[in-house]
């Protein structure tokens, strides 16, 4: 088959022509295949050497594993991968085996897996050009697929923070917190904890409208926290949100360049502050209520 496929002729007359001048075949089964006989230099890494040496489709799992690394969980990657993400993790289990090692943690809702250190190792080696030769020379067109660039990994990392989580019927705040019906825009409770806290203190020390970007360098929390936070908190209805108006958006593009990211604005409902304040005094230090870490 790889001759004919080399040639550009059918298996079938390969096969001919070896029975005619009596040239033999390897023996039909798995076994038979190049990448169950070939055996990898040993100036290549010690788990690129246990993923491929003696192993079939050896070079597609790591060529999947160096890409599915790079977003934020398993499905995003089976996405842009073309593939199910079932397959994904049969094949990335089957690495774990053939290494010997955990090679990422499993992601989380809205927390992204991440390689263990083996498997930053493991990454480190991938990406290497002597490797990459080796894969691409052992994988078909087809099958190779370019690392994505930065705006396929920030679309994919903006619909695992978005995507809606099934959570029991949320319990309004209390009625001196919020008096109208959820069909008017009532507030519901949320989880408390310090950064939580830490944000609240800031919107209300800093009336108005604010931005992602403006709230992170005002908080130092980061960003793998606070946008999660504003979102359940505009879920919630604590915060109304709009997108950066387009004169403003096309004004901030550096010069030369197109304008990134449209910026996404918040500011509190009436309700929303009138939680806050609430929160933010049930949690003052001496009082029975204490933040959750």
């Amino acid at each position: 088959m790889d001759i004919g496929t080399e040639l550009g002729i059918s298996a079938e007359t390969v096969t001919r022509n070896l029975n005619r001048y009596s040239i033999p075949a390897r023996p039909s089964g798995v076994t038979s295949f190049p990448q169950m006989i070939t055996v990898l230099d040993e100036g290549v890494p010690r788990d690129i050497r246990a993923a491929v040496d003696g192993a079939l489709h050896g070079w597609i799992r790591l060529h999947r594993f160096h890409i599915a690394m790079a977003f934020p969980n398993i499905d995003t990657a089976a996405t842009y991968l073309g593939a199910h993400p079932g397959t994904l993790v049969h094949q990335f289990q089957r690495l774990e085996r053939d290494i010997g090692r955990p090679l990422f943690h499993r992601s989380t809702f809205r927390k992204p897996h991440r390689p263990t250190p083996r498997g930053q190792a493991l990454l480190r080696d991938l990406a290497q050009g002597p490797i990459q030769q080796l894969m691409a020379a052992a994988l078909r067109h087809h099958q190779i697929r370019p690392m994505p660039d930065a705006a396929t990994l920030a679309e994919a990392t903006h619909q695992v923070i978005t995507k809606p989580r099934k959570t029991t019927p949320r319990t309004p705040v209390p009625h001196s917190t919020a008096s109208r019906a959820p069909s008017a825009g009532t507030a519901y409770q949320i989880r408390i904890s310090r950064p939580v806290l830490t944000v609240l203190r800031d919107i209300i020390d800093h009336p108005g409208q604010f931005y992602g970007l403006e709230l992170h360098q005002r908080t130092g929390i980061d960003y793998g926290t606070l946008y999660p936070m504003l979102h359940r908190m505009h879920q919630a209805g604590w915060l109304t949100s709009h997108p950066e108006d387009e004169q403003s958006w096309l004004a901030g593009a550096p010069p030369g360049r197109g304008p990134g990211r449209r910026r996404t604005y918040y500011d509190l409902t009436p309700e929303g502050r009138r939680a806050a304040l609430h929160e933010l005094h049930q949690h003052k230090p001496g009082n029975r209520k204490k933040a959750t870490t």
